[in-house]
């Protein structure tokens, strides 16, 4: 289901850095592939097939827009509020907003399960050799570990 959730976030990036409109595209071109897309993420079966099937498709700068977008939605929950949230990871308030739409969304139940259950399972003290873990396998991503390790 996660990968469902995180296929969502990569389409609604996708659709906002499209140089077309999402009205220019026909509504049957959108059902399918949109449809296609999800069928294609959802078949995912492991962890390493959705980080290198991600890798390919996004670049550095668009995974952290959306990892970006997921560590708004965890801090959301944790109860932070817009204004300690902006100011701790330098985002808009309209960012921030529209996550908030997007979390409280009563059919997003979900989604706060897995961020939930993502945070206990992992814990936040999440270390160097963690992330470092994750992204090593995939030389593409040495800017974006680069970023991480910086922070660290």
């Amino acid at each position: 289901m996660l990968r469902s959730m995180i296929a969502l976030l990569v389409l609604i990036n996708l659709v906002n850095m499209s140089r077309k409109q999402i009205s220019d595209i026909s509504d049957d071109e959108r059902r399918k592939i949109i449809g296609d897309f999800f069928d294609i993420v959802t078949n995912l079966k492991t962890k390493k097939e959705t980080i290198g099937f991600m890798i390919g498709l996004l670049s550095p700068s668009e995974i952290l827009m959306l990892a970006r977008r997921i560590q708004i939605a965890q801090m959301l929950l944790e109860g932070k509020n817009y204004r300690e949230i902006c100011d701790e990871i330098s985002v808009s308030q309209s960012t921030v907003a529209s996550v908030a739409r997007w979390i409280y969304d009563e059919n997003n139940e979900l989604f706060k399960k897995q961020i939930y259950s993502h945070q206990c399972k992992i814990g936040k003290n999440k270390t160097k050799e963690y992330y470092d873990s994750i992204l090593s396998p995939y030389e593409q991503l040495n800017a974006l570990r680069d970023m991480i390790n910086s922070k660290m």
